[in-house]
């Protein structure tokens, strides 16, 4: 009985992995300034709309912007949005996320908020607060 229990486990996970694919389904761009220049070397954290910004615990991801100031997201199923493809069926999801920095002492110093649905390719601009006292 043991045999078919775990043959009929294993037919189950070949059949769900083969009808939904796991993929990239939205990319974002973070550009990131302070005083109006580019901020190399900065991390930018991922916050799903669900969770507080003010916390970067609450952060599913994270990216350190290149030397143009650029922090790139691959949003991907089923973690940040969900499959776009399940059984032939297309579907389309959507969710909100907040890209967010912080200072030295942990306090956010900067955030963009937006809505991202399956296959956008965004570019977002986050500017760093000087007092970094955003509330």
């Amino acid at each position: 009985m043991k045999k078919i229990q775990v043959l009929f486990a294993a037919l189950v996970v070949v059949m769900m992995s083969a009808c939904v694919q796991f993929k990239t389904e939205a990319t974002v761009d973070v550009e990131v300034t302070k005083n109006g220049q580019p901020v190399a070397g900065e991390i930018v954290y991922k916050i799903p709309g669900d969770r507080s910004s003010l916390y970067k615990d609450n952060a599913t991801g994270q990216a350190k912007t290149n030397a143009g100031g650029v922090a790139h997201f691959d949003l991907k199923s089923p973690d940040d949005l969900d499959p776009s493809n399940v059984a032939g069926v297309e579907n389309t999801d959507q969710a909100t996320f907040q890209f967010c920095t912080f200072n030295a002492e942990g306090r956010r110093n900067g955030m963009v908020s937006q809505l991202v649905k399956t296959g956008d390719k965004l570019t977002l601009k986050l500017q760093i607060e000087e007092d970094g006292d955003e509330e």
